[in-house]
């Protein structure tokens, strides 16, 4: 299991992904992910012995925030959404395509990144 630090700019990045967003990960990041893995199973969301072999933690207002990608995963996403739905109290829990945008500003486009780092080095000739 592999958890990675990204950050909140690399966040804004994954417009082609979906994942689960928790908020208010205190202590030890390895026992957050092993506990979610093994709820997650325990009540059938996360299914034919599938685990969430990567996270990625981030820190955003005061709070560290693990992600949980949804690639290489076999789960079900309805039970997943009303698991969410019912532990949002506790986890704070957020899709990523809702997060980026109320949160963050929005996602970036490569082309948008790239016409900007163009502009700035225009003006600075």
């Amino acid at each position: 299991m592999e958890i990675i630090s990204v950050s909140l700019h690399d966040l804004r990045k994954m417009n082609n992904s979906e994942a689960l967003i928790l908020q208010g990960c205190g202590g030890d990041l390895k026992e957050w992910v092993d506990g979610i893995n093994d709820m997650l199973t325990e009540i059938g969301i996360l299914q034919n012995e599938s685990r969430f072999e990567k996270a990625y933690s981030f820190h955003n207002e005061d709070l560290t925030c693990l992600l949980f990608p949804f690639d290489d995963v076999q789960l079900d996403i309805g039970k997943l959404a009303m698991w969410r739905l019912h532990t949002h109290e506790q986890f704070g829990g957020t899709w990523l395509s809702d997060y980026v945008p109320n949160r963050l500003g929005g996602f970036v486009l490569c082309e948008e990144e790239c016409d900007e780092s163009e502009e700035m080095g225009m003006e600075m000739m």
